[in-house]
């Protein structure tokens, strides 16, 4: 059972970064759509980028909070890591969007999945399997936990 420890960790963390990212994500994405309305903004573009923006802060958010270690944590740690976290869920948000935003064949069909949620999903892919990576190779190159 010590053996599998580890693992279990580590597939708990991430259904709990999947799970808190992608809602949070959601909720992100909501906050980006009540400020397009609030602020009185007209440009698709701008709410594109409040979408991506939004998305990215709460799956940052999200599985930052999955993957957050209580003890032994720099401050420079906790920033270095938000700010990777933050940089590759923007990343994630514009490729799910990317790929979101071709699904719908304008002549003969529609998606049933919405750009929207590929941007969450994206975002939420990519910064999960960064955390992962990132926990991971902590576990495996101990010079990592300084």
């Amino acid at each position: 059972m010590e053996r599998l420890r580890p693992l279990l960790v580590l597939s708990a963390r991430t259904l709990f970064g999947v799970l808190i990212g992608g809602t949070f994500g959601f909720f992100g994405v909501g906050i980006g759509w009540v400020s397009f309305v609030f602020f009185g903004a007209r440009s698709g573009d701008t709410l594109l980028l409040l979408f991506i923006t939004g998305a990215a802060l709460g799956t940052t958010i999200g599985v930052f909070l999955a993957w957050m270690n209580l003890d032994g944590n720099s401050a420079v740690r906790v920033i270095a890591t938000s700010a990777l976290f933050l940089l590759v869920a923007v990343g994630g948000s514009w490729g799910g969007y990317r790929y979101g935003s071709v699904q719908d064949v304008p002549c003969c069909a529609t998606a049933d999945v919405t750009p929207i949620t590929y941007i969450v999903m994206g975002a939420v892919l990519a910064t999960s399997v960064v955390a992962l990576i990132l926990n991971v190779s902590r576990r495996a190159l101990p010079f990592l936990n300084r």
